[in-house]
């Protein structure tokens, strides 16, 4: 990675999240807040998994368009980017029990950080 291309991505970071936190509603800003600092989590440490519980209302706030918003942003993190898989058969897992939802969600962090689930 050469430091142009990773100061172009942190300047288009920045100014993606400022515009965020005045479109957003403030339960959805601070959602997407705790997300990110989940993804660095992952980041910084690479060899553990990081658990994200979300409540019932944080499921209702991440949306088709938040997962879009969440994955542009990742696509500025790591050194070349990062790719976010939303969804990932949560919707199936919904249908079961809770456990089985929520090992997806880790999953799907894994993934995020770059690790095998």
């Amino acid at each position: 990675m050469n430091d142009q291309n990773f100061l172009e991505r942190t300047r288009q970071l920045a100014l993606c999240m400022a515009e965020l936190h005045t479109s957003l509603d403030p339960e959805s800003y601070a959602l997407l807040l705790r997300i990110l600092q989940g993804l660095n989590e992952a980041i910084v440490h690479r060899d553990t998994g990081v658990d994200l519980p979300f409540s019932a209302r944080e499921k209702e706030l991440f949306t088709p368009e938040f997962g879009r918003v969440l994955k542009k942003l990742a696509g500025y993190l790591g050194p070349h980017g990062m790719r976010v898989v939303v969804g990932g058969g949560i919707g199936e897992a919904a249908e079961g029990d809770g456990r089985e939802r929520d090992r997806c969600e880790v999953d799907a962090i894994a993934r995020v950080s770059g690790m095998c689930p």
